[in-house]
């Protein structure tokens, strides 16, 4: 009966899933290898002990949390719309754009919640393919050209972009800015800490265009689950009128403020893991076969034989690696850079597999 009654659009989904495997080593969800700063639970600890006020709801403003953002971006906090990761804001953003059958731009391979969240919210996702023999890089007049052609109501950008780790440049964005100006740009930015490049320039140009971070990746809160966006203040307040009350947990809220203003430790941690991230290229490109792509963000797409066993002998093994059903990246796995030692793990039993293949 109850098929019955799901929205037809709905019917044979295949929803967003995540490998719940025992682990030794865990690769395959481009989580920081790095916990709370000893500072920072230090001062939690103490707020806690002092009573942190959980009997009340949150502000669910998230008020101090947006002046701190505010004071880092050098932007107004009235532009500032806090979610639970980035990932609500995605929903939300396209919540407030979309309607049924609008178009929503956006590229693949890319973060597949794109697609889910526009479906879900009744629009018709328009996937801009980036191939792999142009090393997955944008096309932009293409994206320009899909965008005007649909009518798209939102164009979403992933910079760098999950999984390929692929890089758009600022006058990209710009230049689509420019191109599509009835429509809402959205630039992803959960990975820009590790290219050290925002779109946030351009926003006193654009009043179409709007930013997404997250503190899930670089600043390792991936467990509290906090992200926000950057915009001019008119779009902040219509986000603002869909945004659920209350989405951030007291909690949330004060970890998050404390881990940024932490940020010189954030900061080398950061340092630490692009060296990793060089040092993993280096050594995986010493693998016959082995194919690996340049990436700005804190893992890296790799193409090589038998990719899908390869991954699966690598969680016997106590790897986790994120492996793909989708036939343009059956080829590929994608590998979080972890710390040396966890990075050491994985190159020694890829190596003893590929040679035993």
């Amino acid at each position: 009966m109850i098929n019955k009654l799901i929205r037809p659009e709905l019917k044979g989904f295949m929803p967003y899933t995540t490998n719940q495997a025992n682990y030794r080593v865990k690769l395959d969800a481009n989580e920081s290898p790095f916990d709370l700063p000893m500072s920072v639970r230090k001062k939690l600890a103490d707020i806690i002990m002092e009573g942190p006020g959980l009997n009340l709801y949150p502000d669910t403003e998230s008020i101090e949390l947006r002046k701190t953002l505010s004071a880092h971006w050098g932007v107004d906090m009235e532009g500032i719309v806090v979610g639970t990761g980035s990932d609500q804001l995605i929903q939300v953003l396209i919540n407030t754009f979309v309607g049924k059958g609008d178009r929503v731009v956006c590229p693949a391979p890319s973060f597949g919640m794109y697609k889910i969240d526009t479906i879900i919210g009744g629009g018709t996702a328009v996937e801009v393919e980036l191939k792999e023999e142009n090393n997955f890089e944008y096309e932009i007049e293409e994206f320009i050209q899909t965008a005007i052609n649909e009518e798209a109501k939102l164009v979403i950008l992933c910079t760098p972009n999950n999984p390929t780790g692929n890089l758009l440049s600022l006058r990209c964005i710009e230049k689509i800015c420019i191109n599509c100006p009835k429509t809402v740009i959205a630039v992803d930015e959960a990975y820009a800490e590790f290219a050290d490049e925002s779109a946030a320039s351009l926003l006193p140009r654009f009043e179409n265009l709007i930013v997404l971070r997250t503190l899930s990746k670089a600043y390792g809160l991936a467990g509290i689950r906090c992200g926000y966006s950057l915009s001019n203040k008119a779009m902040a307040e219509e986000l603002s009128k869909v945004k659920p009350p209350y989405n951030i947990s007291s909690l949330s809220q004060l970890v998050a403020q404390l881990v940024f203003e932490a940020r010189g430790e954030i900061e080398s941690q950061i340092k630490y893991l692009t060296e990793q991230r060089a040092y993993l290229s280096r050594e995986l490109e010493k693998f016959d076969g082995v194919r690996i792509y340049p990436s700005g963000a804190n893992y890296i797409l790799v193409k090589l034989p038998n990719a899908n066993e390869v991954a699966k002998e690598l969680e016997r093994r106590g790897i986790l690696v994120r492996s793909y059903s989708d036939p343009v990246l059956s080829k590929y796995i994608r590998i979080s850079v972890g710390t040396k030692e966890q990075n050491d793990i994985l190159l020694e039993e890829l190596k003893s597999i590929i040679r035993q293949a």
